[in-house]
């Protein structure tokens, strides 16, 4: 029988991973989301408590769990304790998301409605490509990455760990964008973006570089 899923924070995101649990068939049990008061309900689903049920090895072997977190660093630290205590992370898709038979997806991968992923691209660990977002051929998403609503890469783009590309974001084939690093909303990215960078605009430009 498939583990009925527990989804890792109530709020906006994590609401729709709720929808898009229901939109494949796949059971949610409830939410862990330390905000709010366990048994108080959410779209009438429960809340089962906060993060230190992750503490408990019989409740988190006893489900899968979905990433419901947009926080990119909050989502990769939850998801690590999931991973350590032994639990189960599926990539969850959307049944309207359109993924290429030949794709890797890692553990904890989301793909929101409408989302696309094309032929030769691998998306690792704990991704989050969010509604209406593309991916075309061979791109490569680090591990945490968020894709925003309606943003697109071209063919062959890297995204580095943890980086945020923000809703209607649009990257040119080819380019390589660091670890860290943000592309705001609407940005149009045509050159290569370093390590913990925030570019904006179009064409996007650097405005501000961390450490």
């Amino acid at each position: 029988m498939t583990a009925a899923i527990v989804i890792l924070g109530a709020g906006g995101h994590g609401r729709v991973v709720a929808d898009l649990c229901r939109s494949i068939g796949r059971a949610v049990e409830g939410f862990l989301d330390p905000a709010l008061v366990s048994g108080s309900r959410v779209d009438g689903i429960p809340v089962l408590g906060g993060d230190e049920r992750l503490d408990d090895p019989k409740f988190v072997a006893s489900h899968a769990f979905g990433l419901g977190l947009g926080d990119s660093a909050v989502r990769c630290r939850l998801a690590g304790r999931v991973v350590t205590a032994g639990g189960a992370l599926p990539p969850l898709a959307h049944r309207s998301a359109v993924v290429a038979s030949d794709v890797a997806l890692g553990r904890g991968v989301v793909l929101m409605a409408g989302a696309i992923v094309q032929c030769g691209s691998r998306l690792e660990d704990f991704v989050v490509v969010n509604t209406g977002a593309t991916v075309d051929h061979d791109a490569v998403l680090g591990e945490g990455v968020h894709l925003g609503p309606g943003v697109h890469l071209g063919g062959g783009v890297h995204v580095g760990r943890g980086t945020l590309v923000g809703v209607g974001a649009s990257v040119v084939p080819g380019i390589r964008i660091g670890a860290g690093a943000v592309v705001g909303a609407g940005a149009v990215v045509t050159r290569d973006v370093a390590d913990a960078t925030t570019v904006v605009g179009s064409p996007a430009t650097a405005v501000s570089k961390s450490g």
